[in-house]
């Protein structure tokens, strides 16, 4: 019998992860996802309890950030940090579906992908661990991290945020090397 359930809970994410791909997360929804599974509707809110709990399975695998996955609790904050951002600032330029899901959150607000962010908060904020005595300088780094996200949403629009080329890769590698500099003082004493 649990054979049996993690199949099919295996065809129903599945059939999620491919429409998503496909149409985008506005176009995924229970129905195509029970139709796409050869599932009924009710296994979906039982086995994920609807779109929220797919949504969250897809950040608790990795399909939202693998990045995510490298966020070790054995190790230092600093270390997890430095290589989070290191690998997460590329992926999220390089996910177009994370993106998208972004931008879907961003223009929605969306109910569905609140456990989605929650677990990601969650998750990256224990990196934020870092720097107690100067609450500035974790204030500094995560404008700074919002700035990448925002410029990378931005990218797909615009070329160009005031005098910035957001198409040249030495833009790109700017900004990673601020992020760098930024990871350091919290590393100096």
């Amino acid at each position: 019998m649990k054979k049996d359930r993690a199949a099919t809970e295996d065809k129903i994410y599945k059939a999620f992860l491919d429409i998503l791909k496909e149409k985008g997360p506005q176009g995924v929804g229970i129905n195509a996802i029970a139709k796409e599974a050869g599932v009924s509707k009710a296994l979906i809110y039982r086995y994920f309890g609807g779109m929220k709990g797919l949504l969250l399975t897809f950040a608790q695998k990795g399909d939202f950030f693998k990045s995510l996955l490298a966020i070790d609790e054995k190790k230092d904050n600093l270390e997890n940090l430095k290589s989070f951002i290191k690998e997460g600032t590329k992926e999220l330029r390089e996910n177009v579906l994370t993106q998208e899901i972004l931008r879907w959150q961003l223009i929605e607000n969306n109910e569905d992908t609140k456990s989605l962010f929650k677990y990601f908060n969650a998750q990256v904020g224990k990196t934020f661990a870092i720097e107690e005595k100067d609450k500035t300088l974790n204030a500094a780094f995560q404008l700074q991290l919002g700035g990448y996200v925002y410029f990378t949403l931005l990218s797909k629009f615009n070329k160009t945020f005031i005098a910035t080329d957001l198409t040249s890769e030495t833009t790109w590698e700017n900004f990673d090397e601020a992020i760098a500099k930024t990871i350091e003082m919290f590393s100096k004493p």
